[in-house]
């Protein structure tokens, strides 16, 4: 009977790290053990830090899957520990060197530099008279009446060419291009202050942010709330529940040990970024 808490995608970094600190508490636990049951190397499991604290989100099902074969209190030590592994690692020099080239990649690129008028209408130019080669070389299967219609068409497009050249002409394309240069480079402006909120330099200030995302996701779980069969799914009795987020139900799966002691772990985290951090 399949369960509808199964994830169907990835949710936010500190309600995976409920499971993700099965592979985090190793070095806390010597747990190699736990290591080759989730098929994940010390070097995977720093990358995936990296990836739920940049995106958001992070989940493992087979964690998951191992998690809750543990008793509660168990749950709870292992992520107290593996809590306690991440934010060691998220201090360290090799995380920030991470973050940082991980940061720099994300970064916008500048807009590449627009044609000026004149080269513009160079090009324009030359366009036409490739075009109007082409359509001579047609010209040559067509019948009389049809060559006629054409040489008019030829004749128009020679004179669209001339007005290029007219001062007004230039002018105005000169201010269409000056226009898009300045939208080029407000967009760019926008796209960098979006990437410096998305990615502050300081990694503490993300980890802030994750923190509040996780202590809001799980500040009311209800854990009591029952589960009853549909067909071949698992859903709760309530159906107000099955609204509830993939975050508030993946605390629910995790159980009230696990998930009361990862909120005290980030409480007491979140209090000492408060001190440093703005």
């Amino acid at each position: 009977m399949k369960n509808t808490m199964t994830s169907t995608g990835k949710t936010i970094v500190f309600v995976g790290i409920l499971f993700f600190c099965l592979s985090g508490a190793a070095s806390v636990y010597g747990g190699d053990d736990v290591l080759a049951k989730l098929n994940l190397s010390p070097a995977a499991a720093k990358e995936d830090v990296l990836d739920s604290l940049t995106s958001g989100s992070v989940y493992n099902e087979a964690a998951m899957k191992a998690f809750k074969m543990l008793p509660a209190p168990s749950r709870a030590a292992l992520v107290t520990a593996g809590l306690g592994w991440i934010k060691t690692y998220a201090a360290s020099a090799e995380f920030a060197d991470a973050y940082g080239k991980f940061r720099e990649k994300e970064k916008p690129q500048p807009p590449a530099p627009r044609p000026s008028a004149d080269d513009e209408i160079k090009k324009m130019k030359a366009d036409t008279e490739k075009s109007i080669a082409e359509m001579r070389k047609n010209m040559a299967a067509m019948d009389a009446e049809t060559k006629k219609t054409m040489e008019g068409v030829i004749k128009e497009m020679r004179a669209q060419m001339v007005r290029m050249e007219e001062p007004g002409q230039r002018d105005l394309m000169r201010q269409m291009t000056e226009m898009s240069v300045a939208e080029d480079k407000q967009r760019h402006e926008n796209e960098l202050k979006e990437w410096e909120q998305r990615y502050p330099a300081d990694s503490r200030a993300l980890i802030k942010k994750r923190i509040h995302d996780f202590l809001a996701a799980s500040a009311d779980v209800d854990f009591s709330a029952k589960l009853e069969p549909r067909g071949d799914k698992m859903i709760f009795a309530r159906e107000e529940y099955e609204e509830k987020s993939p975050e508030w139900k993946l605390c629910y799966r995790a159980g009230k040990e696990a998930t009361e002691a990862a909120r005290a772990f980030a409480r007491n985290w979140l209090t000492e970024l408060e001190k440093t951090v703005k």
